[in-house]
């Protein structure tokens, strides 16, 4: 009876070190994940990716299409241009225009940047409204391909793409952001691995400690005027 007794009480000392020792190591192992890393983001559902792409063109189409197309005249070849835009929020919950970069295009030698001037004047000045589905993100960057020259059936083009729903053929993420062939430029975090989405985040980064850990920051959309992520092919 008495050699139970220390057998049990012996035990018993055993489990609160261990549990001890586990607390201690959870701890660390806690401390050593930065407070930027977060959990694998789910994927962007499809409604979502057509929602955020038609509002992005809401803003183009009322804000910078009246600004633009005098100009977007002058600019010679048959192809587009893809700009990048860095936007910043402000007070009063809005994002409101940095800057504007070309990126790639399938323009003449000369006419991107006779594009971009055309852009940067338009866009100069404009804003449009946060949501929030934008969380506390105070960045946003658009990777917008627009058509040279401007469609003459651009109207009927913009009103279908409005019409536009995931439902109705629309939102499948594949490798085409806008029914034109214009490929996804954002990133989203998901079961450990950074990927290319149409709508997502600017920065990805995976961590090799910790299972499935990862940084993702800045909002991000990429698409096109005319047309939003899995739409059957737009032709001008």
């Amino acid at each position: 009876m008495k050699r139970a007794s220390v057998f049990l009480v012996v035990m018993v000392v055993f489990g609160f070190s261990l549990l001890h020792q586990g607390r201690g190591l959870a701890q660390r192992r806690g401390a050593q994940i930065p407070p930027n890393r977060v959990a694998p983001q789910a994927e962007i559902t499809e409604d979502k990716v057509v929602s955020s792409q038609q509002r992005i063109n809401r803003y183009f189409h009322s804000d910078v299409v009246p600004k633009l197309k005098d100009c977007w005249r002058g600019v010679q070849g048959n192809g587009a241009v893809e700009f990048e835009y860095n936007f910043s929020k402000i007070r009063g919950g809005r994002w409101t225009f940095d800057r504007v970069t070309t990126g790639e295009t399938s323009l003449p030698a000369g006419e991107a940047a006779k594009a971009l001037r055309c852009m940067q004047t338009a866009v100069r000045g404009t804003s449009f409204a946060a949501t929030t589905e934008d969380g506390d993100q105070r960045s946003f960057t658009l990777h917008w391909n627009w058509p040279v020259p401007y469609p003459t059936n651009a109207d009927a083009l913009k009103d279908a793409m409005f019409r536009m729903s995931a439902t109705s053929g629309g939102g499948t993420e594949k490798i085409d952001c806008d029914g034109r062939g214009t490929a996804p430029k954002c990133l989203n975090c998901n079961k450990g691995n950074c990927k290319k989405v149409c709508v997502g985040h600017k920065t990805c980064t995976v961590y090799s400690s910790g299972p499935f850990y990862c940084s993702a920051s800045g909002a991000c959309s990429s698409g096109g005027p005319f047309g939003v992520s899995g739409a059957s092919r737009v032709i001008f």
